[in-house]
């Protein structure tokens, strides 16, 4: 069998090395199916830019490539109309130049111009009949509907020029028609342009589909780098790029600023350039600027992604700062108002807006008359408002006092009318309901405390009894007047007990005696020690107790209290950790009560820790506090509040499996606080933690 595992070993491996294979396996099928991996890809989206910036030099060439056919109707003439008006821009400079050789009287050199050309040239003389006349023309004869008229006078001519016995006048206008052969047999400039413009025309409704499939194709492109910001593969977060550390505001200018000079020397460019260069400067700078603007696209989504499109500003942190400015500007106009008393604020109110009706009506009321029955009713109002004024100072300063807890204070109501006298006669009515509960409340807890005194007190004695008595009957039973009772004793000392008492009857019932002694006596005990909390609690909740407060060294204390715990807690199989700091640290207390809060809060440990845990005593003294903290892992879930484990009779442990009465928290809580200090109880899911508070004294002073 070994042997087989040795080979499959061999085979495939170790147990380690299949599960490493298999993480490694299943972290590329993660990769794999990574929802970003497309678009996490650097070299798809280089990819993608380049596609971008070809479909947008296409796009931006067949774009002007329309503009042009348009302007030149290609959409709505034929293609001799459009063809006509390409050939006669194309032979305009040949037609000046036949026109200047005839005027110096060089026809050979004219005729030259037109004789290896596509294009013909007939000057026309129209007589006062309407009559054409030729003076001058290439012969060269041939059906073409490609020709054209213009007018021209030959303008100041340095020599008299007579052309088919017609002498050339120069404020004449002579007509030159031109024709351009259909077949464009000679290669020339006339064949070219006929030929591009044919090939256009032929394209002009492919250029437009053109167009719009490179628009999509961007658009694509576009949005795919968009989606793709931000993106690593096999990162599913948002990773920032290499300007993500500048302000959006200030890298839109940026980026503005550089597009703005590259647009300007591409126009500076494009206007320096003619013919075939503009065709392909201007769709190259559009493919760039297209390119340039992605880029920041991308970065404003990449931003967007993270949420910082509006915090990552120059201008949301300057409005921050205004708002925070702002605000700290109205807290200390309001701080000054409210420093202000109530008289005083109500006169600068109506001051104020007495100047500023006082401004109006001196402006716009020409009348003494309106203006001093004006003055009379602010007089009249002035007394109202201090009247108001005076009655609210006095409400308020009632109100205040009655928040403060003074409910004997009674309100002034001489003087008051209406609704305010009755206000006031109510705040009263109030401050004497609230002293009335308040009496009741104390009278009723005096009544209370005195109840559980009084009852527990009578309760003390009999049960005092019932305890020796329970002792001397399970003393008895056992057979030996000094034996200790069973709660007291070993398992070891009970067995020989037993042993020694004989045999038979009598042994039985004895035992049977002894049992119900025991109980009687175990539950006789625990009921004497819910009395004694019964009292102690109330006594420490009314301050009834006797405190005498002295320097204590707590951590003397402490250590004493776990080394009394230690052996109990050993048997719940708790670890006792006790941490303390290595000076002495000295409190205000009285030692007898502080040593009772301890006693109750290791107990509360003991009953209600999970076994096989560790119990925390740390001593630490921080910004003029001592700190006890007392922590532990809890048995029992923990589903109550903090505040009300520290209510008297609740426990944790609301299936009661515990014996315990629910006194301990409240009693601790009330020591505590009769000492001067603190103590806050904190529950987070399992951890049970107590931290008491004292005011540290120094040592060095105490002595």
């Amino acid at each position: 069998m070994k042997e087989r595992e040795r080979e499959d070993d061999f085979l495939w491996g170790s147990v380690d090395e299949q599960e490493e294979a298999a993480a490694e396996r299943g972290r590329k099928n993660r990769r794999r199916k990574t929802p970003y991996c497309l678009r996490g890809s650097l070299a798809v989206k280089i990819t993608v830019f380049f596609v971008l910036a070809i479909s947008c030099m296409i796009g931006a060439m067949s774009g002007i490539l329309c503009l042009y056919m348009g302007d030149r109707g290609a959409y709505v003439r034929e293609l001799d109309s459009v063809l006509l008006d390409e050939l006669k821009a194309c032979s305009i400079g040949n037609l000046y130049e036949v026109k200047y050789n005839l005027s110096m009287g060089n026809v050979e050199a004219a005729a030259e111009l037109c004789r290896d050309s596509n294009m013909d040239i007939d000057l026309i003389w129209v007589d006062n009949r309407n009559h054409e006349n030729l003076l001058w023309g290439t012969e060269r004869e041939y059906d073409t509907k490609l020709k054209y008229d213009s007018y021209y006078s030959f303008g100041d001519m340095k020599k008299t020029v007579s052309l088919n016995n017609h002498i050339l006048k120069p404020d004449v206008l002579y007509l030159y028609r031109v024709y351009f052969n259909s077949e464009f047999p000679e290669n020339d400039d006339f064949q070219k342009t006929a030929l591009l413009t044919r090939k256009l025309y032929g394209l002009r409704y492919s250029l437009i589909g053109m167009v719009c499939a490179e628009v999509l194709l961007c658009a694509v492109c576009f949005v795919f780098l968009m989606c793709a910001a931000g993106r690593r593969k096999g990162r599913e977060e948002i990773v920032p790029s290499v300007l993500t550390g500048l302000h959006l505001d200030v890298l839109t200018f940026i980026f503005a600023a550089v597009g703005a000079c590259f647009f300007v020397l591409l126009l500076t460019a494009a206007s320096r350039t003619e013919g075939f260069g503009i065709a392909v400067l201007l769709p190259a700078g559009c493919a760039v600027m297209a390119v340039w603007i992605t880029l920041y696209c991308m970065e404003f989504a990449l931003q967007m992604k993270q949420g910082e499109f509006w915090r990552h500003t120059l201008v949301s942190l300057a409005f921050k700062g205004l708002w925070k400015g702002g605000r700290l500007f109205c807290r200390g106009v309001l701080r000054l108002v409210r420093g202000i008393p109530l008289i005083m604020l109500t006169l600068t109110g109506y001051f104020g807006i007495f100047i500023v009706e006082f401004i109006w009506v001196g402006y716009f009321v020409r009348s003494r008359t309106g203006v001093r029955l004006w003055l009379l009713e602010k007089a009249v109002f002035l007394a109202a408002v201090m009247y108001i004024a005076l009655v609210c100072r006095r409400l308020l300063k009632a109100s205040r006092a009655l928040a403060e807890g003074q409910e004997d204070y009674l309100v002034d109501t001489s003087g008051m009318f209406g609704d305010f006298r009755e206000h006031g006669e109510n705040l009263n009515s109030l401050g004497q309901g609230i002293a009335k509960a308040v009496a009741e409340r104390i009278k009723s807890e005096h009544l209370k405390t005195e109840l559980i005194s009084n009852v527990s007190h009578d309760l003390k004695t009999p049960l005092t009894s019932i305890i020796n008595y329970a002792d001397l009957i399970y003393q008895e039973a056992a057979g030996a007047e000094d034996i200790v009772p069973a709660e007291g004793r070993s398992a070891e000392e009970s067995s020989l007990a037993e042993t020694e008492d004989g045999e038979g009857s009598r042994r039985e019932e004895n035992a049977r005696i002894a049992e119900y002694a025991e109980v009687l006596l175990r539950q006789s005990r625990k009921l004497k020690k819910l009395l004694e909390d019964l009292m102690e609690a109330s006594k420490a909740t009314t301050g009834n107790l006797d405190v005498n407060p002295e320097p204590c060294e707590v951590g003397v204390l402490l250590t004493q209290a776990a080394g009394e715990y230690q052996q109990r807690m050993e048997e719940k199989e708790l670890a006792l950790i006790v941490r303390q700091p290595e000076r002495t640290v000295q409190v205000m207390a009285d030692g007898r009560h502080l040593w009772r809060v301890f006693d109750n809060l290791l107990n509360n440990i003991c009953k209600y820790a999970q076994e096989n845990s560790r119990v925390y005593l740390t001593l630490e003294e921080k910004e003029g506090w001592v700190l006890i903290i007392f922590r532990n892992m809890s048995k029992f879930t923990l589903d109550i509040s903090a505040e009300d484990l520290e209510e008297r009779f609740v426990r944790g442990d609301k299936s009661r499996h515990m014996e315990g009465n629910g006194l301990g928290l409240s009693i601790a809580k009330s020591l505590v606080e009769l000492q001067n200090g603190r103590m806050e109880v904190v529950v987070d899911g399992d951890l049970f933690k107590v931290t008491l508070r004292f005011p540290v004294i120094d040592a060095s002073a105490v002595k």
